[in-house]
């Protein structure tokens, strides 16, 4: 991969999926909040985004909801699947986030989220915080989620 192709260190991209538009409207808040804190924040929808893209990627912040019993929105269905088949490849140089939207009513809660996570580690990335896992109320987890990531963004390398 070509040094122009890698993101920047002060670059986070922000993924979405979503069925009914509360994950678009957290990422467009997170990438607000992530450009006040002085990085670069590109939103993208995972139905336009490939799991390929994501090794080129130094760090990716994922708010995802779940829909029926754990799956992915219908837009991130490809994205997802081909993450969960490790077709993302070698993730060792990525740094994540993810914020999982569900309602505990469903077996497989915030299940998407949980999935993305696991395929993320199972590829070689690393969390930056843990989960979030939120339930229809979302709006103080996703603002706590938010505060946590941006204190560990803040925070010297270690």
């Amino acid at each position: 991969m070509t040094e122009t192709a890698m993101s920047d260190e002060n670059t986070i991209k922000v993924l979405f999926g979503t069925m009914t538009g509360n994950a678009e409207e957290l990422a467009n808040d997170l990438s607000e909040k992530l450009q006040e804190a002085g990085f670069s924040a590109p939103v993208e929808d995972m139905g336009t985004y490939e799991a390929a893209q994501l090794g080129g990627e130094k760090r990716v912040a994922i708010v995802v909801s779940t829909w029926g019993e754990g799956d992915p929105p219908d837009d991130a269905e490809d994205f997802c699947f081909d993450l969960y088949d490790g077709k993302a490849g070698d993730l060792s140089g990525v740094e994540f986030a993810v914020c999982a939207l569900g309602d505990s009513s469903y077996d497989d809660f915030c299940g998407c989220g949980r999935k993305v996570e696991e395929a993320l580690l199972q590829g070689g990335a690393r969390k930056i915080i843990d989960r979030s896992e939120l339930d229809v109320d979302f709006e103080d987890g996703y603002e706590e989620w938010a505060q946590k990531f941006l204190t560990a963004l803040a925070a010297p390398a270690a």
